[in-house]
């Protein structure tokens, strides 16, 4: 058995109802990819059958070769383009073919989705070139993204984005899928271990009877102990987050490009619906305020059952500001609900690394506290600073914001690595770039970026200044000053050792010439 390998167009409106056939037909996900695809400009298409997919795979030996009735094997995979390729597969030989595809791989090369031979689940595992919202004070980034390659007739395309699959109800609930496209990205990015759908089903094995209600075991739902349980023995730290202000608490997660799954109640039902948010929608605001929740009109998430790259609202208002097309709803026997996090968001999982043993809201209380008691003793350190050159003029600017109540902290978590490249290739001056540059970091460190609402509010990352952040050891508890590596203010950087004690573990260096700079933000 040789493999197909066909070119189709884009042109008009028969071709694309061409495609959501290929794609499996009419459902939700394949119009939400059919959508997705019309606008990132998507021209031509190329089909490659038979493919055996390794997520297909899995889930077949686990169960459909099992059953009585015949499930195929094999899928088809489908790739897309931002042009033309339709002379490719024309060429003379093969070598021409893949030097013309490799070619096309940053020039148009939108992604890939697999169909598998299931007739109410088509949509496998699938990575499309990342898009948000678009419109008038949105900015949308996909944080949880990572650079995702296919070869395709020897030729290595590359797509940045976050892998999605529809929901299998046969193996799988929404909560196997959501848990699935986290630690896919993960695997992905900073190539955690490789799981299937059927293995994060084994994990979340069930103990107790009230678990144990599904055959095979999970494919109704899965419980919250049995999602935490999936993801301890997947080598991740499950943390967890209920209350009314789940997207404040998730935010600095999601900042930190970790996946969060987010549970979602429907009203009436016992049982709730999962998805995993993959990005955030930064919103400028007439009446800013001091929270960066504020600023997030909405979270982009994944979902199984509508498709990837979907927006929740962070609050019912926020819902004006995106398309009912971007949006994920539901219908229900009074009418279609639309899904926020205010009004519906009871529970969220950040997928966190196991060598972080702290918490954002810790370091952040943390990095206040310094902040405070540094701005308690301004005029001490005003005059320290006198000795070696003039105090900068943003000092007082970031003084005056924080005594009128306009200060915003960001915090979010980053390797030493990230931490060090955002550092030398951004826009601080080069006197602190010469200190920072130098610090000895952990493995992890939280990041609190400090600035003010009128910085903050704009809709372009690159008009949002800094004044200065903090570093706190990830590998502390986070909750003292021992923890504090860094702490940054205009014209000055206090240094501490975490190794000493007492008056000797902090030391203060004058920076001349400071200025704003840019923060760090996950930009497309």
């Amino acid at each position: 058995m040789n493999v197909s390998f066909e070119i189709r167009h884009l042109k008009n409106e028969a071709d694309w109802r061409e495609l959501g056939v290929l794609l499996g037909g009419a459902s939700e996900v394949v119009g939400c990819v059919v959508r997705h695809l019309m606008l990132s400009n998507v021209t031509s298409y190329l089909v490659e059958n038979p493919y055996i997919d390794r997520d297909y795979s899995s889930d077949y030996r686990f169960f459909y070769a099992q059953t009585f009735r015949t499930y195929r094997r094999h899928c088809k995979r489908v790739h897309f383009f931002a042009e033309d390729i339709g002379a490719i597969l024309a060429r003379p030989n093969w070598s021409a073919r893949v030097k013309a595809l490799q070619e096309t791989s940053l020039r148009s090369y939108c992604g890939f989705c697999v169909v598998r031979p299931l007739p109410n689940a088509s949509i496998g595992r699938s990575v499309l070139k990342m898009r948000g919202p678009e419109g008038k004070d949105l900015e949308s980034v996909i944080t949880c993204r990572a650079d995702v390659r296919a070869n395709l007739l020897g030729a290595e395309l590359e797509v940045c984005g976050a892998a999605f699959m529809q929901q299998d109800s046969r193996v799988g609930a929404c909560a196997q899928i959501a848990i699935w496209m986290g630690a896919r990205h993960m695997h992905q990015r900073y190539r955690y271990n490789w799981l299937s759908v059927a293995d994060i089903t084994k994990l979340a094995a069930p103990t107790t009877p009230d678990e144990s209600t599904s055959l095979p075991a999970g494919s109704d739902f899965l419980t919250s102990e049995r999602m935490i349980r999936a993801v301890n023995e997947m080598g991740f730290q499950p943390l967890c987050f209920k209350g009314d202000d789940i997207g404040e608490q998730i935010l600095p997660y999601v900042e930190s490009g970790l996946p969060v799954i987010l549970g979602l109640q429907i009203p009436g039902l016992s049982i709730g619906h999962a998805v995993t948010v993959m990005g955030r929608v930064f919103t400028k605001i007439k009446a800013p305020s001091s929270k960066p929740i504020d600023f997030v009109g909405g979270f982009i998430v994944h979902d199984d059952q509508a498709g990837p790259y979907k927006v929740i609202p962070t609050t019912p208002a926020s819902s004006n500001a995106f398309a009912a097309e971007d949006t994920v709803e539901l219908k229900t026997r009074t009418g279609v609900l639309r899904f926020n996090i205010e009004d519906h968001g009871v529970f969220a999982m950040a997928l966190m690394p196991m060598r972080a043993f702290s918490t954002a809201r810790a370091a952040e209380v943390t990095a206040l506290r310094r902040l405070q008691h540094a701005f308690s003793q301004i005029d001490h350190i005003k005059a320290e600073v006198t000795k070696g050159g003039k105090v900068n003029p943003l000092l007082d600017e970031l003084v005056a914001a924080f005594s009128a109540g306009n200060l915003i902290l960001k915090t979010y978590l980053t390797s030493a690595e990230s931490y060090r490249k955002h550092i030398a290739i951004g826009t601080a001056s080069d006197a602190l770039k010469d200190v920072l540059l130098e610090i000895h970091l952990p493995h992890f460190t939280w990041v609190t970026e400090i600035s003010s609402v009128d910085s903050y509010n704009n809709s372009s990352a690159g008009l949002r200044r800094i004044f200065g952040h903090s570093l706190i050891d990830a590998t502390s508890s986070g909750r003292e000053v021992v923890g504090l590596l860094m702490l940054h203010l205009p014209g000055i950087v206090f240094l501490r050792d975490v190794d000493k004690d007492g008056p000797h573990a902090q030391r203060a260096i004058v920076i001349e010439n400071d200025n704003l700079y840019d923060g760090r933000d996950k930009r497309r």
